[in-house]
């Protein structure tokens, strides 16, 4: 079990660790000199791991770092000051990190009267109500007596003892705390497992840099071993790192992390904080051993104690749902508050407030992943890459998941069977209501405004899946019964059997030309065109041009080749003016018509392609 001691500072934090370790913590020349902690100091016996973080306020933002919510928590107090301002502001930090368990010890009673320790014990209760300390033991310690240190130490193992673990279905993460060089072995990377577990000879991650790296050797609490799972103190010698690539505030993982910067969480405000939080208010945020400059945008005003909150970081973060951020004040350098990650994002939510998000991340919010999985799934708001990516699942654990429940996948929308199997009933439905042989457009589109008993997220995919299966037909933007595929009137029909023929070629003539082959005045012509693309049987791309469906299709499968063939996945307008024969005018209207479905995206003078081609 790992122990984090923390109070202000001197207390005796450091003379606590050399008293029940044998261990000085004081590591750091200035630490020597200066007679405080400075950064975060390590010692370990048999069964306990110690975490001597700093007291003094310039050092919060290390005594963050040196904490995780696994570990229990050992308050410390000097019996001639009592609780003093950094006591207070380091139990809420503790608090908002998650820590749950603890225990306090009362040092210096020795310089005190009776009357003293009486008063301060009083004090500790004051201070510790409400708080996970509530119940704690206090344990009185004087470095004159070194026997007082055997009650406190038998009472830590057998908390080490009654110590359980979080069953943890999550992918590998390590904060990294330190990194240094071993002759002979290369880099070690230090800090707490915050999730998952890992093997030696393990392939791993470093974020932010997306290096892959490997596992060759690693120690648990200072003794060798072969494995680490959460909660854990861990030194992992990585092979394919070096020592400036790695620092405080990194990450180690067993999957590649994509960083974000926007959370939503539930923030609660610091007793200690004594000033009103506002919106967009400048923040220090805190996440492991990470730390970045925010913006805090709070989902309502005026919060009183707690409200949802959205932190955007100037840094990206590795952040997930369940972990905890610490947030202070860039002003005052005041602790205001923190609390659970509800929801992650790679960039800022822009609609915050509405009924759609504040649904999502009370979904996000529940207790674990199976419940949040059920309450998504029933709002048809799962989408798996991000759920998975939210909650740091495994494979194995989203592979579980799925399997309790009869589900659809829908690219990365996932719907339980039922719900598909009746969309599909619904739209099915509908469109064998839609009276026969009607004229194409003289009922509306058939789409999703008129399929409106059916969930919005469900109604494109069940119209492509009936069309797919040859139970509907689509004609341009309507959906017809195959047998109710509508008839064109004779002045329509006319014009199609002259311009069918015209039109049937990768480079069609423009409405003008397709004019004076014919005959016939631009402007009626160009009107039957309008309509007859209103049909299916003709396209409009823009710029007085029309193609045939299949032309269009020919010419968006051989961009698709084109992008695939490519070694940067990209090609330009003359590269396919070139591969195409077709001319350069030509060209640029069916690219820009492609760009405007989706197909394709221009970036400078090349494009790429998105997703596959529908007309």
């Amino acid at each position: 079990m790992i122990i984090t001691l923390a109070g202000h500072v001197d207390h005796g934090k450091t003379t606590l660790v050399r008293a029940l370790t044998g261990v000085d913590t004081d590591r750091l020349a200035e630490e020597k000199a200066r007679g405080l902690t400075i950064d975060l100091g390590f010692a370990y016996t048999e069964h306990l791991g110690f975490v001597d973080v700093p007291g003094h306020q310039k050092f919060i933002h290390n005594m963050v770092a040196g904490v995780a919510a696994d570990q229990h928590a050992l308050l410390v107090i000097a019996a001639d000051d009592g609780p003093m301002p950094q006591t207070q502001e380091h139990l809420e930090i503790l608090s908002l990190i998650g820590v749950t368990q603890g225990t306090v010890a009362l040092t210096k009673c020795d310089l005190v009267s009776p009357e003293r320790l009486s008063a301060c014990n009083r004090e500790i209760s004051e201070l510790t109500r409400n708080t996970f300390l509530q119940e704690a033991s206090i344990f009185q310690t004087s470095a004159e007596d070194t026997t007082c240190y055997a009650d406190l130490s038998d009472h830590l193992l057998q908390q080490a003892a009654n110590h359980q673990g979080t069953q943890d279905t999550t992918c590998f993460r390590l904060a990294i705390d330190r990194a240094f060089t071993i002759k002979g072995a290369g880099v070690v990377a230090t800090g707490t497992v915050h999730s998952g577990e890992i093997q030696e000879g393990q392939q791993v991650y470093h974020f932010p840099s997306g290096k892959v790296l490997r596992v060759r050797s690693m120690r648990v609490e200072d003794q060798p071993a072969a494995r680490s799972a959460r909660g854990d103190r861990c030194a992992l010698n990585l092979v394919g790192a070096s020592l400036e690539d790695i620092k405080r505030g990194d990450w180690i993982t067993a999957q590649p992390t994509q960083g974000v910067r926007s959370m939503t969480i539930r923030l609660d405000k610091a007793s200690s904080f004594n000033r009103p939080l506002k919106h967009w208010m400048p923040v220090h945020a805190y996440h492991a051993t990470r730390h970045s400059t925010a913006r805090m945008a709070l989902f309502t005003e005026a919060p009183d104690q707690q409200t949802w909150a959205e932190v955007i970081c100037d840094t990206p973060m590795a952040c997930h749902r369940g972990d905890r951020l610490v947030l202070r004040d860039q002003a005052l350098d005041a602790t205001l508050g923190g609390g659970e990650v509800l929801f992650v994002s790679e960039t800022q939510v822009s609609r915050r407030n509405t009924l759609e998000h504040r649904k999502l991340v009370s979904a996000y919010g529940a207790t674990d992943p199976a419940k949040s999985f059920q309450t998504l799934l029933a709002q048809l708001q799962l989408r798996m890459n991000i759920f998975q990516s939210v909650w740091n699942l495994t494979d194995d654990s989203k592979a579980a998941l799925m399997a309790k429940q009869q589900t659809e996948e829908l690219g990365d929308l996932v719907v339980s069977r039922a719900q598909w199997q009746e969309t599909l009933d619904r739209c099915l439905a509908k469109i064998a209501a839609k009276p026969t042989n009607a004229m194409p457009g003289s009922q509306g589109r058939l789409l999703s405004n008129d399929i409106d008993e059916v969930a919005k997220p469900l109604r494109q995919p069940a119209l492509d899946a009936l069309t797919k299966a040859g139970k509907i037909i689509k004609r341009g933007g309507e959906y017809f019964m195959p047998q109710a595929e509508p008839t064109l009137p004779p002045e329509l029909l006319g014009t199609w059997q002259q311009v069918e023929p015209l039109l049937d070629q990768l480079q069609a003539p423009s409405c003008g030309d397709l004019a004076k082959q014919l005959g016939r005045p631009l402007a009626l012509l160009e009107r039957s065109l309008l309509e007859l693309s209103k049909t299916g049987q003709l396209t409009h791309i823009g710029n007085h041009r029309f193609y045939l469906p299949k032309r269009l299709q020919e010419i968006a499968a051989l961009v698709q080749n084109m992008t695939e063939e490519s070694p940067q996945g990209t090609m330009t307008v003359k590269d396919f003016r070139d591969r195409s024969g077709i001319g350069r005018n030509v060209a640029i209207d069916v690219l820009e018509f492609f760009d405007s479905k989706g197909f394709t995206r221009r970036q400078g003078n090349e494009r790429v392609v998105l997703r596959p081609f529908s007309s």
